[in-house]
């Protein structure tokens, strides 16, 4: 691999017991999305397209480590050596996109953050009924940790009370929501 085509600085992140984000280190890396003739529409906070990553070969590249870099948050889905000489290494990544926001926790600190915000998406209730119809974000872990009901979002200049975390969503990565517009 030349190093030219390692052009960007990545931080490598991990999440600790307190779901607060880690910087390991930082590290050169090339990233290219996969080429794709009609990538399907982001329903959520992660884009339905990989991304493709090099690196030089380093241990701490493993599946479920983060990259940051350039704005982007990239997931590590799979890492290959794909020589078997601990040189470089390809890895396939899932990228967390969505709009700028600010996570504003009870007593705490507001943190930058990414939202993928959905209107009128069907609420239901514990049988599974279509109840209602609200707004429902999805947030990623490791910027936010697992907000509760009370914390607030502000999107686009709109400030957003968290009612009720989305059941069945949360999958380590990201976790969903049900907001209601402050008035």
């Amino acid at each position: 691999m030349r190093s030219g085509q390692l052009d960007t600085p990545a931080d490598l992140l991990v999440m600790d017991a307190n779901l607060q984000p880690v910087v390991l280190d930082w590290l050169w890396v090339g990233i290219r999305s996969k080429e794709s003739a009609d990538p399907p529409a982001a329903s959520g906070l992660r884009a339905p397209a990989k991304v493709t990553v090099r690196s030089w070969w380093d241990e701490r590249l493993r599946a479920g480590v983060y990259l940051r870099a350039d704005g982007r948050l990239l997931l590590i889905d799979d890492v290959r050596d794909f020589d078997n000489q601990r040189a470089e290494v390809v890895i396939t990544c899932s990228e967390l996109v969505g709009q700028p926001a600010e996570y504003r926790p009870q007593g705490g600190v507001p943190v930058a953050c990414r939202v993928h915000l959905t209107h009128s998406a069907p609420y239901l209730d514990e049988l599974g009924q279509v109840t209602d119809y609200k707004t429902r974000a999805e947030v990623a872990v490791i910027e936010v940790g697992r907000p509760e009901e009370g914390d607030q979002l502000l999107i686009a200049g709109t400030l957003y009370n968290v009612i009720a975390y989305a059941r069945d969503s949360d999958d380590g990565v990201v976790r969903g929501l049900w907001l209601k517009p402050v008035v």
